[in-house]
């Protein structure tokens, strides 16, 4: 076994995990935009973003156990697991340890959507904003890849992506406000069961 396989095992998954989590987010965008239209959306789409969520959880869980099992990269169970306690880059791996547990608190929000009140569950949704933002931070400051102009490119093109659709959905509800026409006075809600009242 090459020494470092370990820890090309964790690289890897930390990519992985990135990718899938800004293609789970830019997923969900799409979802409660609903850019294509604006008729009910089939199940499997819903489907598709729970499972890249829990892909990235996966992969996520590669990532740390691969850094803990290599050798040459001497990372400890506290130092995947707690903030700031790494020797390495400890902000830049900190920001990671922070979007795992927000990636897991996100992912059993979704797991217990039917056993969670609404508010509760919209307010930990959003935090998959964060989590964008944390696991691109990590992704571009903690480990080797930083300088690959694939991943820097892609984190451009992901942020450029995310941040269209949140002006959007940001904007198309004022839209959909102005334009909405003025009710008619004998459609309202006094003068609707009066009109079907039978005469004598």
């Amino acid at each position: 076994m090459p020494q470092k396989l370990w820890w090309y095992v964790a690289r890897a998954g930390g990519l992985t995990a990135w990718w899938l989590i800004t293609a789970s987010v830019i997923w969900g965008l799409l979802l409660s935009t609903r850019v294509a239209n604006g008729k009910p959306r089939p199940a499997w789409l819903l489907d598709l973003h729970r499972f890249l969520g829990a892909l990235a959880v996966v992969f996520t869980a590669i990532h740390v156990g691969g850094l803990v099992a290599d050798s040459w990269s001497h990372f400890g169970w506290s130092q995947v697991l707690v903030p700031l306690t790494s020797s390495w880059r400890p902000v830049a791996v900190a920001w990671g340890v922070v979007a795992f547990y927000v990636l897991l608190a996100v992912e059993a929000s979704s797991l217990l959507v039917r056993h969670l009140p609404r508010r509760l569950w919209r307010a930990v949704h959003r935090a998959s904003f964060g989590l964008f933002v944390l696991a691109g931070a990590h992704a571009l400051t903690a480990g080797s890849e930083a300088g690959n102009p694939a991943v820097r490119w892609s984190a451009v093109l992901a942020s450029g992506i995310v941040g269209s659709l949140v002006v959007y959905r940001l904007a198309r509800p004022r839209r959909l406000t102005r334009s909405r026409p003025p009710r008619p006075p004998h459609t309202s809600a006094t003068a609707a069961p009066l009109a079907g009242r039978p005469t004598r």
